[in-house]
């Protein structure tokens, strides 16, 4: 709409100019006009707490930061909205495999196996190791070095058919059988020997040996074969 001069006339009451009712409707119109084009003094403030996209005003000028993709980032627009999508991937590596996650709701666990459990505390994860029963879960186990008893005992290794225990050297006590024999009654033999009454001739080692040593021979009825060894006289 353009703006409406008033008439004023020729000269002043002359008649040919407008009325005082028709010159006041011409003075709204052009407020109304003028009100129109006069550019409103917007302001614009960045909301929240993140970085704001609202730069500067100048005049009835408003200007705006630009976003920017950066490293595995992409931007798109439909008119209305901007996406902001991260095309890059997470790689997780261990000895002998590899996890690559991408695309949405990307994230991977630490799971503990046997004896280990696993839990957060802050931004760490704590693995830790529980060692309750941990060398009997070992089906072949062997030592790398001597092993230190700490003054305890070993018990229960089983039965002599069972079990094979080999030593290039034993030192101390030992109760139980090696190949057969009762080492108690063994210890009997070598550190003590019983000569019997008086009137037994013990003449020599052997004599001796017959003496100290019951040999059974198995029975009539169901004979076994036995080898004696006495050595050479």
């Amino acid at each position: 709409m353009a703006i409406t001069r008033i008439n004023v006339g020729n000269i002043a009451n002359d008649g040919t100019g407008d009325d005082l009712r028709q010159a006041f409707v011409k003075v709204n119109n052009n407020f109304d006009e003028l009100d129109l084009r006069v550019v409103a003094q917007n302001t614009a403030t960045n909301l929240g707490t993140g970085t704001g996209i609202f730069y500067t005003k100048q005049g009835s000028e408003l200007s705006f930061k630009s976003l920017v993709a950066g490293d595995n980032m992409s931007l798109a627009t439909d008119g209305t909205s901007i996406t902001i999508t991260n095309n890059g991937s997470i790689t997780v590596r261990t000895d002998g495999d590899t996890l690559s996650l991408s695309g949405a709701g990307r994230q991977f666990g630490v799971n503990g196996g046997q004896n280990i459990t696993t839990s957060l505390s802050g931004n760490n994860i704590n693995v830790a190791l529980d060692t309750t029963d941990l060398v009997s879960l070992d089906t072949n186990p062997a030592l790398g070095a001597a092993l230190d008893a700490n003054t305890f005992n070993i018990n229960n290794i089983g039965s002599l058919f069972a079990t094979t225990i080999t030593a290039g050297m034993y030192y101390g006590p030992l109760t139980g059988r090696v190949d057969g024999v009762n080492v108690g009654e063994l210890n009997e033999i070598v550190t003590s020997a019983d000569y019997g009454l008086l009137s037994d001739n013990i003449t020599s080692s052997i004599d001796l040996l017959f003496r100290a040593t019951t040999i059974d021979y198995g029975s009539i009825t169901a004979p076994s074969s036995l080898k004696s060894d006495y050595g050479s006289i």
